[in-house]
């Protein structure tokens, strides 16, 4: 896992949690990863319908998100590159390199392109992953 760069940006309540839930993402503690979110968050990961969320409205509220996190967030299945941030506000943005494994031991990649919006008390109110779903299953090895 790689974000430097996004530890060397200023600080703001999205850096750090866009940060921290990369970290946890990564280190596959989901539990920890969904207590990152307000109540009634967002995450649309990826953004658009894929057969991770067929109808493309993203998976809402803590309820829906810990399904989500069941199914994806696992020690040793995601792994971040992160060239680029930028923030705002109460929004931050990522840019960089997934790479996931599934159950299976197969390997696929993609660029992705993570937009983080955070409330008043830094909880995640939104994650829209953008990246292409397609894509990246021609990139299993």
């Amino acid at each position: 896992m790689s974000i430097q760069v996004l530890l060397d940006a200023p600080q703001t309540p999205a850096r750090k949690a866009c940060i921290r839930s990369i970290q946890l993402a990564s280190e596959g503690r989901g539990a920890e990863w969904l207590e990152l979110f307000a109540e009634n968050a967002v995450v649309q990961d990826p953004y658009g319908p894929s057969p991770f969320d067929p109808s493309g409205k993203g998976h809402m509220g803590k309820a829906a998100i810990k399904k989500f996190c069941a199914d994806h967030i696992r020690p040793g299945a995601i792994r971040f590159q992160i060239r680029q941030t930028a923030g705002g506000g109460n929004a931050c943005v990522c840019v960089g390199t997934i790479t996931t494994k599934a159950p299976d031991g197969k390997v696929a990649w993609c660029e992705v392109f993570n937009l983080y919006e955070v409330d008043e008390s830094g909880k995640i109110t939104l994650l829209r992953s953008y990246w292409d779903f397609e894509a990246m299953t021609k990139t299993v090895f």
